[in-house]
């Protein structure tokens, strides 16, 4: 399965760098077809998004995205709720994860369906506010195995003001934080399948500078249909799953 997973990075990478994903979102549902469980497949994605997210950073702090000052703040409370939903996986049942998972996805779509892409008021600057999503969004994060931006996005969007691309790009580096947070516990936990994270994580980075490229390329309008289609796609692949068994 040595291909497959180095494959499955680079195409994680991508999607990471595109649509500012940790990547869970993506990899999980591949993973739980390939043959791991959920609490395998969850290990494995946060391995692979603490290199892509790391990588992520430095290349949006060449780009000058966005300035780190302010956004750190969402890692901060990011770290103290993935370490809590971290814990959780050890003790929850693997279908009640798999349907928090799939419930999340369709959260998310709604909000960036009835999203604009361009901001609707001024960006709101707080740094209590931040730290306190941050927080509720990194307990989501430590218990699915999702960097957590896939939740962080549409709120940056939707509540916050942010351009999209912008909230794409902080929900990356909100990933870092999170995911720095949940390897670590899950490491302690002993549920990290470090063999297939590391090749996970190798195709990964590849993916990654390709996924930034592209999406600083995309203009604003197409780059939320997009955004839109893949939320679509990884509910009915995380559905279909879930259904069939």
């Amino acid at each position: 399965m040595t291909i497959e997973l180095i494959i499955l990075g680079i195409f994680v990478g991508i999607m990471s760098g595109f649509f500012g994903i940790g990547g869970g979102t993506v990899s999980i549902p591949i993973l739980l077809y390939l043959g791991f469980d959920i609490k395998e497949a969850i290990g494995i994605s946060v391995f692979q998004m603490l290199i892509s997210s790391f990588i992520g950073y430095l290349i949006h702090r060449k780009k000058q995205t966005y300035d780190a000052s302010d956004m750190k703040f969402f890692g901060f409370g990011g770290v103290a709720g993935a370490v809590v939903g971290a814990y959780l996986v050890k003790i929850l049942n693997a279908a009640l994860l798999e349907w928090l998972f799939l419930s999340l996805v369709i959260f998310t779509l709604i909000k960036l369906f009835l999203s604009n892409p361009a901001p609707a008021h001024a960006e709101v600057v707080n740094r209590p506010l931040y730290t306190l999503i941050g927080g509720g969004v990194g307990l989501f994060s430590g218990m699915l195995g999702v960097g957590g931006s896939i939740l962080m996005t549409p709120i940056l969007v939707s509540f916050l003001g942010f351009p999209l691309k912008k909230a794409s790009a902080v929900g990356l580096f909100f990933v870092m934080f999170t995911s720095v947070s949940s390897f670590v516990t899950l490491s302690y936990l002993g549920m990290i399948d470090f063999r297939a994270g590391v090749l996970m994580a190798a195709g990964s980075v590849i993916g990654i500078f390709i996924g930034i490229w592209l999406m600083h390329k995309m203009h604003i309008a197409n780059y939320k249909t997009f955004l839109i289609i893949f939320y679509v796609i990884i509910f009915l692949i995380t559905a279909n799953k879930l259904i069939m068994g």
